[in-house]
């Protein structure tokens, strides 16, 4: 890769996270920072997972690690061992910040192994250390074990997804994970302004949980006033009286459309009576009704089945291109339900410039990335270098301490 510098060029920042926080330092590293992943001698337990790039089934060619870790240095540090803790607690004097996601108290976080974040802060002041755990530092929850499951449902955002005559689904991806990695790359980058300020460092606590209540917040503040607690209505959405479909399959996957009413949205929905009459696809009632009255609160389900009947069977006609296309030259407000073959395939990102190829020649391949996730004039966003091997920069960084890397390694501390 040929990115450099970046608005955060000049900050280190060491990554102990799993795999709730490898956005986390991702995004970090591709901010401009120094960011240096940290994995036991024998490797993240990440790289065993499938599937596989390159067609290799080993550690080194895990998506899950390869995807998410870009725009990283990576060491290996046994912290079990104590020239380990002593090595970690010199890598924290000439860091700025420390991201960890282990549960509060548990064996295996620093806390556990005697590196608190009193003990680093007493190495070095002005140290930034970021802890993603499900419920927090706090709380009588703090201790318990969690994963994205976990975290998705108690945060409240499970409940209303999925279909209303099957139990609450969650996203096959953890979007747990990804929402709490943006929000601690966020907290550390304020972490480390305010630091410029007061100078000092401080702790940014992350909880899964209370990250997941964001995207449904409006829900528990209403439920007080209200007494409704949500409810699962699929791909679609309730009115007063009925319920609607919003996602239509058409010929080649589906668009989103939406029945609601109000200024903004009767337009749209003239403009596709209209496309629909000119395809011979708009049945009588439909080019009679007085849409200027339409509200969807007030209409009936019989009356929103007859209309989305005839809807549904002229999706059914068209392309996804076609609708797409139509909804751009008609002022239409649909849109593609995009899989990764339109993603890849997409003009405008494509004329963004936003995917890149990053060679991985220990696996023979080639693999396609998204890139920059912003643009911005003040500094360079984007990734910085393919994901690390397992200690692949052991000697840069230890070399640099003026560590003997070979006696470590001897030694079972790298």
């Amino acid at each position: 890769m040929t990115v450099t510098g970046g608005n955060l060029d000049g900050y280190r920042i060491l990554d102990l996270t799993d795999e709730p926080g490898f956005l986390a330092g991702k995004l970090l590293g591709d901010l401009g920072a120094d960011v240096i992943k940290i994995e036991p001698p024998g490797g993240d337990p990440a790289r065993r997972r499938g599937p596989f790039a390159g067609g290799s089934a080993g550690p080194e060619g895990s998506i899950l690690w390869v995807a998410l870790n870009t725009s990283k240095r990576g060491v290996t540090l046994n912290l079990e061992h104590p020239r380990g803790r002593e090595t970690f607690l010199a890598l924290c004097r000439n860091v700025d910040a420390v991201i960890e996601s282990a549960r509060p108290g548990a064996p295996e976080s620093l806390a556990g192994r005697g590196l608190s974040y009193e003990t680093l802060r007493a190495t070095n002041p002005k140290l930034v250390m970021c802890s993603i755990s499900p419920f927090g530092q706090s709380g009588p929850y703090s201790g318990y074990r969690g994963s994205d499951l976990t975290a998705i449902a108690m945060g409240g955002n499970m409940y209303p997804t999925g279909n209303p005559e099957r139990a609450p689904v969650r996203c096959t991806l953890p979007v747990t994970y990804y929402h709490g990695g943006i929000e601690a790359a966020v907290g550390v980058v304020f972490a480390l302004w305010g630091r410029e300020t007061t100078g000092e460092g401080q702790l940014v606590d992350v909880s899964l949980q209370e990250v997941m209540l964001v995207p449904n917040m409006t829900s528990p503040a209403q439920f007080p006033l209200t007494g409704f607690k949500g409810g699962r209505v699929g791909g679609g959405f309730r009115g007063g009286k009925a319920v609607f479909h919003e996602l239509w399959p058409c010929k080649d996957g589906y668009v989103s459309f939406a029945l609601r009413g109000g200024p903004a949205r009767i337009p749209g929905i003239v403009a596709m009576v209209k496309y629909m009459d000119e395809n011979g696809a708009a049945p009588d009632s439909l080019k009679r009704r007085d849409w200027t009255t339409y509200n969807h609160n007030l209409i009936t389900q019989p009356e929103v089945d007859e209309i989305e009947g005839a809807l549904g069977a002229f999706f059914k006609t068209k392309t996804m291109s076609e609708l797409f296309a139509a909804a751009c030259a008609r002022n239409l407000m649909l849109a593609p339900a995009n899989t990764a073959r339109e993603i890849v395939g997409s003009r405008q990102l494509a004329a963004r410039e936003f995917f890149v190829d990053l060679e991985h020649p220990h696996l023979g391949a080639t693999i396609k990335f998204p890139g920059a996730f912003a643009k911005t004039n003040l500094g360079n966003v984007g990734i910085r270098r393919r994901a690390p091997r397992r200690g692949e920069h052991n000697v840069e960084v230890y070399g640099a301490l003026g560590l003997d890397v070979a006696a470590l390694a001897k030694d079972g501390v790298i």
